[in-house]
């Protein structure tokens, strides 16, 4: 029985995955931490009473519920604190929360590495986004151009998105065709990471409505990929998949993609 830990247990993805735990073989809920310290996990979740309430500090959940695994969907500003929590606490952990850039992260895998942990920090963990990203990679050998979408509601904290960052790299590591276009207005053509244009829309779509577009082009033939996600149900094969499978990983492993733990 793998023992888990919820951080942001209160989200959309939160009460999805302790919704999830109830329902799932193998899986127990041992403890969580969320804004609404305190009050019952399940309550929060929209289903029955689970005895469980939500912590009154990160660190004094994890000493008192001592998890095997952390699943942590919180939030960009607090995620480096908690980070250094499941650090402290030698803890493995499955993270989700997007917004933190390589220069952030990469401390971490080097302590990761040290403590002989086993972390997945992966931007979406949606079968979707993971299977168009092997794709990508493919493609871009013989598509020169592209550039990526990403869609979100306007409660979105940050811009670009972890998910349309994760396919910029993806789409990388081939050369790029060039543009003649200048910029009359400065953005008019997208931010760009890994060299990849990106554009970002933010607009009051319902729920947790999420979507990707992925623009591939040669002279003459033009591929347009799209994935939207419309609830936070989606997530769960990925997350579930990585929290059962990570202890089984070497020690110091740091997972960056669903495709690692789909193929591991």
């Amino acid at each position: 029985m793998v023992k888990v830990f919820v951080t942001g247990a209160s989200g959309n993805v939160g009460r999805t995955i302790v919704r999830t735990i109830q329902t799932t073989d193998g899986f127990e809920l041992a403890g969580g931490w969320c804004k609404e310290t305190g009050e019952d996990l399940g309550t929060l979740a929209g289903i029955k009473p689970l005895g469980i309430k939500a912590a009154s500090s990160l660190g004094e959940g994890l000493a008192a519920s001592k998890p095997d695994v952390v699943i942590d969907f919180s939030a960009t500003p607090v995620l480096e604190g908690n980070m250094n929590s499941y650090l402290n606490a030698g803890i493995n952990a499955v993270i989700g929360t997007t917004g933190l850039t390589d220069e952030q992260i990469n401390p971490f895998k080097k302590e990761v590495s040290a403590k002989g942990l086993r972390w997945a920090i992966i931007p979406n963990y949606g079968l979707g986004i993971s299977l168009v990203s092997e794709f990508i990679k493919k493609a871009r050998a013989y598509y020169p151009f592209v550039t990526i979408t990403d869609q979100h509601t306007n409660e979105m904290a940050n811009a670009p998105s972890g998910t349309a960052g994760a396919l910029a790299q993806s789409a990388a590591d081939a050369p790029f065709g060039g543009i003649a276009s200048k910029e009359t207005y400065p953005g008019v053509l997208g931010g760009k990471i890994h060299g990849v244009q990106i554009f970002s829309q933010r607009l009051p779509w319902p729920g947790p409505y999420s979507a990707h577009e992925i623009t591939l082009a040669r002279p003459d033939e033009i591929i347009k990929i799209r994935v939207e996600d419309h609830t936070s149900d989606i997530y769960m094969d990925g997350i579930f998949l990585t929290a059962k499978k990570i202890a089984e990983f070497p020690a110091g492993s740091f997972i960056r993609s669903l495709a690692e733990v789909m193929n591991g």
